[in-house]
């Protein structure tokens, strides 16, 4: 039976990148021998190039205000994957309704069944980050930090909402009567 909880990953590569030469100097003899320098690093592969602006200007026509606010989340987008807004200010920046906003931050908020991934990581109250496995604009080591933060946010979300459950237990405890009150 195939196992379908697995996570999707995206694979890299290894890509071996001239650096230049340089001369080694053997200690005992104290001859010099030209040598090349190499870096082995990882590489993303396996994806689209994409020209954001004309490919959301192409399918402008056919796209709801769903997938066009997904457009416009990309496109405002900061330097982290953030987008640092208020679902209230996304739906006066964006021209789009308060409502649609706030049905589609849900949605995509949401982990997909089969990847285990969201497009759209809520940090706190007015910032999102978008998933760096799905959306990255940078360099690769910038995308690995980001990845790592990204996956941080989420485990600290989940540790929070694990506590929000036990709170709310507690709290709803300590408001109970206590054995005496019960007793009179």
């Amino acid at each position: 039976m195939k196992n379908t909880n697995t996570k999707a990953t995206m694979p890299t590569q290894k890509k071996q990148k001239f650096i230049g030469y340089k001369e080694l100097v053997d200690p005992e003899t104290g001859e010099t021998y030209p040598m090349q320098v190499n870096v082995v690093e990882d590489r993303d592969f396996n994806f689209h190039k994409i020209w954001f602006q004309h490919f959301v200007n192409g399918v402008d026509g056919i796209a709801n205000q769903k997938l066009r606010l997904a457009f416009w989340i990309i496109d405002n987008l900061n330097y982290e994957n953030q987008l640092v807004m208020t679902q209230r200010s996304i739906s006066d920046n964006s021209g789009i309704s308060y409502q649609t906003v706030n049905r589609t931050m849900k949605t995509l908020c949401k982990k997909d069944k089969k990847s285990g991934t969201a497009f759209l990581q809520k940090m706190h109250g007015g910032a999102y980050r978008v998933n760096p496995e799905v959306i990255f604009k940078g360099s690769y080591s910038n995308r690995m930090g980001i990845c790592y933060q990204y996956r941080k946010t989420d485990l600290d979300n989940k540790k929070d909402e694990k506590d929000g459950e036990n709170n709310k237990w507690a709290s709803d405890t300590e408001n109970a009567p206590s054995p005496e009150e019960f007793d009179a």
